[in-house]
């Protein structure tokens, strides 16, 4: 497999990027782990949170604008199957890992692991349609360099086919992107369609780039054209200027295959993944990193303190030990009632705020959804009663399935914003307040020992990802789906000769066409509201769940530490070895490490902030 050269640029010298700068930091955590046993266990969840904190990057767009070849040749091999027909049904997620496995995730049921050979019969159209086997997502680890830096590439089915669930699964899965690679094509026009759906994308992806594939079949001259145009339709939709990468994704792939670096470079593709590289690092990459390198700062100084307790344990009387680890106990138990009375003022903010939520604007844009939508119908109906029953059926189902849907996106989109702010507002007063308890007990303990705590800088937040959103169903089941198929097709039944007959067939047939979708669209409106309150609340709850953990994680795993370093002070004292001396001596070398340690972190820090600026 070919490497992607870092620069982007065949020829250019590469830069410290995202990838090395997480590989240095992994490194760091890995060194603190191995030189001392205490911070094993927080050094191991610090890595795997770091570790943890992919990067979702979304493949969308129209069917047949070469999506799943885009990333073939962003991975540099055939990975995923390709064809002239509209291909991919499951979402699949390609992640790094060696050696090289494909796990399918079923709806129900455990994962399993299937052979190379047997992915197209899970993934695509023609293997699997209508994803009759219940699959959820194919998970493919593969030792690609792109995936290394924490990036995982998502091919999503792509819209607008025949293929109606093709388009509800691309929909449902933007909600968990950091970025999207909305893909063109050079070969059509920006359509409709597509504009329409980067409506949807816009809502969800923190970044988009855009590619405009398939440029090799063109003549440059042309190729500059169809870039022109498509770059002015994307700034009129999106409202800004945008940047556009032409490729061509079978050139870079036949360039990487071949190690043919000029027709890799001809291709383009290097100087899109020299962005991506860049955005990884600019945007959530480095708050991922300065995250991490925060909460390793922190772990160090907890050692420091807890290194000095131990050391100067060792040179008190075991009387006055005894009565300085009491009187420590004692503190410990108060900052253990100040961490109750928090999460008691926890509990009753989330309370008013679960219940204040609906109120207010959100309810007065409820309310106010709900009466244009049914003018929206009302008028929709005036307007369309002279077309035949099966096309103003047809309009009326589209109303309901796509602005009934895009409305209450938006209500919902604006209860989570005011969730989410609310929630940030309150996490971080509380974040500050048992910091602040934290910091106390070990002021004290400081004290109480003769050792200078030196202040500890807040935890910087990790990056958050949005939750998944919902799309009504509204599907006509069982007697109403009979009964209304009859109600389109009562005109086609009757004979021609019969003008009156088939007059009033019609009028029967809208007739009822409307008061079934009039009661759908109630039933929609109120499926949805409920559905989406019901979601809200319990986001809110487990967000004040996951809150409560994090205090009391923060306050344990420092004062569990300071506990443990005074035991084993108080058991070595307690047993007057000539042992002592020398285990003063090794405290005192790890007091020097910690030290010469912590300045690398820092050192490591203003380096990761000075490659974000440049």
């Amino acid at each position: 497999m070919n490497a992607i050269p870092r620069s982007g640029i065949a020829g250019e010298a590469p830069t410290t990027g995202y990838a090395d700068l997480k590989t240095e930091l992994l490194s760091l955590i890995d060194e603190l782990a191995e030189r001392l046993p205490a911070a094993l266990r927080p050094a191991l969840a610090l890595r795997d949170k770091l570790q943890a904190g992919h990067f979702d990057v979304l493949t969308v767009g129209q069917f047949k604008r070469g999506k799943t070849s885009l990333i073939n040749a962003l991975l540099g091999e055939n990975l995923l199957p390709t064809a002239a027909v509209p291909l991919t049904s499951v979402v699949t997620v390609l992640a790094y890992g060696y050696p090289p496995r494909i796990t399918v995730q079923p709806l129900e049921g455990s994962p399993f692991d299937i052979r190379p050979d047997m992915l197209a019969d899970y993934i695509t159209e023609p293997g699997n349609p209508g994803n009759a086997k219940g699959v959820r997502e194919v998970l493919i680890r593969t030792p690609s360099p792109l995936l290394g830096n924490g990036v995982r590439i998502v091919d999503t089915p792509g819209v607008g086919s025949v293929f109606r669930h093709n388009t509800d699964t691309a929909w449902a899965r933007l909600p968990q992107c950091d970025a999207a690679l909305f893909v063109l094509s050079a070969d059509q026009a920006v359509s409709e369609a597509e504009l329409e759906f980067l409506h949807e994308v816009r809502k969800y992806a923190g970044r988009i780039f855009f590619l405009l594939n398939k440029i090799d079949i063109l003549q440059e001259a042309d190729t500059a054209a169809i870039e022109h145009f498509s770059r002015r339709v994307l700034a009129e939709a999106v409202g800004t200027e945008v940047r556009l990468f032409p490729i061509s994704a079978r050139e870079a792939l036949m360039g990487k295959a071949g190690n043919d670096p000029a027709r890799l470079e001809a291709s383009r593709l290097p100087v899109f993944t020299a962005a991506l590289e860049r955005f990884l690092l600019e945007e959530k990459g480095a708050l991922l990193l300065d995250a991490a390198a925060s909460g390793l700062a922190r772990l160090t100084g907890r050692l420091r303190l807890e290194t000095g307790l131990e050391r100067n344990s060792l040179t008190l009387p075991m009387t006055e030990l005894d009565e300085k680890i009491t009187r420590f106990a004692d503190r410990r138990a108060q900052a253990e009632r100040e961490l109750r009375r928090l999460d008691g003022r926890l509990r009753q903010e989330f309370r008013l705020l679960t219940e204040g939520i609906f109120a207010g604007d959100p309810e007065r844009r409820l309310e106010d959804m709900r009466s244009r939508l049914g003018r929206r119908f009302d008028a929709l109906v005036l307007g369309q009663d002279h077309r035949p029953p099966k096309d103003f059926d047809e309009s009326l189902e589209n109303f309901l399935r796509q602005e009934v849907a895009e409305a209450f996106a938006d209500w919902r989109e604006a209860l989570e914003d005011q969730g989410e702010a609310a929630v940030a507002q309150l996490a971080e007063t509380f974040d500050r307040e048992i910091d602040e308890t934290v910091a106390e007990l070990q002021r004290f303990a400081g004290d109480l020992f003769q050792i200078a705590v030196p202040a500890v800088a807040p935890a910087t937040r990790w990056p958050e990802r949005r939750r998944s959103g919902i799309r009504p169903t509204g599907e006509p089941m069982g007697l109403d789906l009979i009964t209304e198929q009859a109600l389109k097709r009562a005109p086609d039944l009757v004979a021609p000769r019969f003008r009156k007959l088939k007059s009033l067939a019609e009028r029967w047939a809208r007739y009822g066409i409307v008061r079934r979708r009039r009661r759908q669209l109630t039933e929609t409106v109120e499926m949805l509201t409920g559905r989406i309150r019901s979601d809200v609340r319990r986001r809110l709850e487990e967000m004040r769940e996951e809150l409560s953990a994090r205090l009391r994680q923060r306050l344990e795993g420092v004062a569990d530490g300071l506990d443990q370093a005074l035991t084993r002070g108080a058991a070595e004292r307690s047993r007057a070895s000539d042992r002592t001396g020398s285990r003063i001596r090794q405290l005192e070398a790890q007091l020097a490490w910690l030290d010469g340690f912590d300045e690398r972190i820092q050192f490591f820090r203003k380096r990761a902030m000075a490659q974000r600026r440049t």
